[in-house]
């Protein structure tokens, strides 16, 4: 059985980060939340692009250690690239604040970190001087020519869960197993960073089967597998976000993203539940040649299979003939969504 890890999730909650309110923020409250949103993806890259740092600060450091013990930032750069004024001001508020490590034996010492070489500069800062830039963003680009970029306070929607349909992450089946809810990670509609990505895979005169495979050619073709995350002691979940920004993901976060962009899309379907495994079933006027088609609620869905890449749905066959009759639960994603148990009908928690 595996735990649920969130690793952002739990750094948010740890730097006091709440849910946004649509009511408005003030400059200073509005800054706290985009600053621990931004440390929070710094400090955990199984969730964020390699040059997020770079693209965050508009500097070439790199951030070496977050002391959630001291709440204390270490940075490091190159000489070369280091400006005292230009760096730090785009770096914090206060550059006064800033310590700098000093040279011994051919290394740079600063607390209890050491950083080897003497070609790198090595600072700290509290993080609570760490200077959030709202202006800037963050931008992926795959090798099929898309780009995906998100603006810095979009990605706090998304690390305070503002934009995705949250609820309990996870729930207790009558068989005492502990199961992800994948749900909850799902983008709501209208989300604007995933808006402008859905612009570049899909048409508008599209008809519905023709997006939602053109969704999944485009998930399954620039996200990689991730045999680490699949087979870890860990279920590792991660928002649409960090999916398209790690660039890898196993069957739950290609699932959440394909899902995600569904929704932009308006598209009708349902993530279906297997044993350690997760897929997600589209409604359309797709073919039956792989028998992956469900009914369910008087609505036929086919199985769109997120980790084969060109899987083309209604047509490609699975080795596995019998996956259908291994549907345990289906759910439709939403705020505080029920996962339904597919054999009962009986919603899990209460059978």
């Amino acid at each position: 059985m595996k735990l649920l890890l969130n690793l952002i999730f739990i750094a948010i909650l740890a730097a006091g980060c709440s849910k946004k309110e649509d009511n408005g923020l003030t400059d200073t409250h509005n800054s706290k939340r985009l600053r621990d949103a931004v440390v929070g993806y710094m400090s955990e890259p199984v969730f964020r692009n390699k040059d997020f740092v770079q693209q965050v600060t508009g500097t070439e450091a790199d951030l070496k250690l977050y002391d959630m013990d001291e709440q204390m930032l270490y940075f490091a750069i190159n000489k070369s690239d280091f400006d005292s004024n230009s760096t730090l001001n785009k770096l914090s508020i206060d550059k006064n604040s800033v310590e700098f490590g000093f040279e011994q034996n051919g290394d740079v010492y600063l607390g209890s970190y050491t950083l080897k070489g003497t070609d790198r500069l090595l600072f700290r800062m509290p993080k609570n001087d760490f200077k959030p830039d709202s202006s800037r963003s963050i931008t992926v680009k795959f090798s099929s020519g898309i780009t995906y970029t998100q603006s810095i306070p979009e990605l706090a929607d998304f690390a305070d869960d503002s934009t995705i349909y949250g609820g309990n992450t996870g729930i207790e089946t009558n068989t005492n197993k502990y199961m992800a809810n994948h749900g909850a990670y799902i983008s709501v509609k209208g989300e604007p960073s995933l808006t402008r990505l859905l612009k570049q895979i899909i048409n508008d005169n599209d008809n519905n089967e023709l997006k939602a495979q053109k969704l999944l050619d485009f998930v399954t073709g620039v996200i990689k597998f991730s045999q680490t995350e699949a087979y870890g002691g860990y279920e590792i979940m991660k928002r649409p976000n960090e999916v398209l920004m790690s660039g890898v993901s196993d069957c739950s976060g290609l699932t959440i993203l394909y899902a995600s962009l569904l929704e932009q899309a308006g598209i009708n379907y349902r993530l279906v539940y297997f044993p350690g495994h997760i897929a997600a079933a589209v409604e359309g006027n797709f073919h039956n040649n792989n028998n992956l088609q469900i009914k369910y609620e008087n609505i036929i869905y086919s199985i769109a299979e997120v980790t084969i890449n060109g899987f083309r749905i209604g047509e490609t066959v699975l080795m596995n003939k019998d996956v259908i009759n291994e549907i345990t639960y289906i759910q439709k994603p939403g705020r505080d969504s029920k996962i339904i148990n597919y054999k009962t009908g009986k919603t899990v928690n209460n059978e």
